[in-house]
């Protein structure tokens, strides 16, 4: 993905760049409306008037795709996670690492670092953009909220798929925001095909209707595999095929992540794949310029978008498909791809989350 010029930025993306620099602000809109791009036009705004200004993603893979596609903006912008963010902030004015409660290490003691933010008001804290903001907790809000932070949050109930969340009637409660939440709109990224089958997995649209795309291409397709080698075999040709196509391969389990990246090795595309998997030191840091085919975990598909996406494993999903986190799920996996999206299963019955899906929607195929 390139970073579309101030030019090419939709009437509302514009809107939102150009709030007001003081207080806090609200932005939602659907999956492809462009907020991430929006987030960083926003936080260049912001940075170009002096004052520290930190883009703050929920997942260390968004915060490094953020920082490639935000790079020509600006130096002052300083891309990083919220745990990231929170700990040097915190190091800054307290010399010491934020207290955290008794269930780990990146679960904070937020009414102790309210105490201790009473007694010792911080020196500096950033200019806040957040993307993602429905997958941080309530209580950094609030945090916010009583340091009186300059803030601009992108958030959508809709793509929610972590534990603890705050949706986006909540966040705007808890900031006291005036003027929202803005809505960016459209989708400006999937085609009409895939747009229509991520609808169906939607669990609670937010006011009218989004509009379907313009732009059409082929349906999503649903492959029935007889075996592992037939969809390696199948993959291998596609990558090849497509050399200017950004792929994604989403998985749920690092194992599936490693044996797929081995196995695109062995047929001659060491050069082209790379692996993100966040608990190997080895395999946590990506390169969006060299590598076209990413296989990353399911954990961290939020704020992703490739040409192609790939679900070698739907087996592996065998949630009650009437269930919101099933639905929420499908429908970000969906989300994820401008054009070409590929469900693959082996059990003879196709899973329950896609087996009603109409054939208008899902094109079957057996290989």
């Amino acid at each position: 993905m390139t970073l579309p010029s101030l030019l090419e930025l939709t009437p509302s993306q514009e809107a939102v760049v150009t709030l007001p620099f003081d207080g806090g602000h609200l932005v939602t809109g659907p999956p492809g409306s462009g907020k991430t791009v929006t987030a960083a036009y926003r936080a260049w705004a912001l940075a170009t008037v002096g004052r520290p200004t930190a883009l703050v993603t929920h997942s260390n893979l968004l915060s490094q795709r953020t920082a490639h596609i935000s790079a020509p903006l600006s130096e002052g912008i300083r891309v990083t996670t919220f745990h990231r963010w929170l700990r040097t902030f915190w190091n800054d004015n307290f010399a010491c690492d934020p207290p955290s409660d008794d269930v780990g290490e990146w679960s904070y003691d937020w009414a102790a670092m309210l105490d201790s933010c009473i007694d010792k008001p911080p020196n500096r804290v950033d200019d806040l953009v957040i993307d993602e903001g429905q997958e941080l907790p309530p209580d950094f809000y609030r945090l916010c909220r009583f340091l009186a932070v300059r803030i601009t949050v992108f958030a959508d109930d809709n793509l929610g798929i972590g534990e603890d969340q705050t949706g986006v009637a909540d966040i705007g409660r808890i900031l006291r925001t005036t003027d929202g939440p803005l809505l960016l709109s459209g989708n400006l990224r999937s085609t009409r095909e895939i747009a229509r089958l991520a609808n169906v997995f939607q669990v609670r649209p937010q006011g009218d209707p989004v509009p379907l795309p313009h732009r059409t291409g082929d349906n999503a397709v649903l492959l029935h595999c007889r075996h592992p080698d037939a969809f390696l075999a199948q993959l291998s040709q596609f990558i090849t095929a497509h050399p200017d196509h950004s792929i994604g391969i989403i998985c749920r389990s690092a194992e599936l992540q490693r044996d797929i990246h081995r196995r695109l090795a062995a047929r001659g595309h060491a050069s082209s794949v790379e692996s993100y998997i966040s608990s190997d030191i080895s395999r946590s840091v990506v390169d969006f310029t060299s590598h076209h085919v990413h296989i990353i975990h399911v954990a961290s598909m939020k704020g992703m978008e490739f040409d192609a996406v790939f679900v070698p494993d739907l087996d592996a999903y065998p949630e009650d498909p009437t269930g919101a986190s099933a639905r929420r799920r499908f429908h970000v996996l969906c989300t994820r791809t401008r054009s070409m999206l590929y469900l693959v299963h082996y059990n003879q019955q196709e899973p329950e989350i896609i087996a009603d899906v109409s054939p208008d929607l899902l094109e079957r195929r057996r290989i």
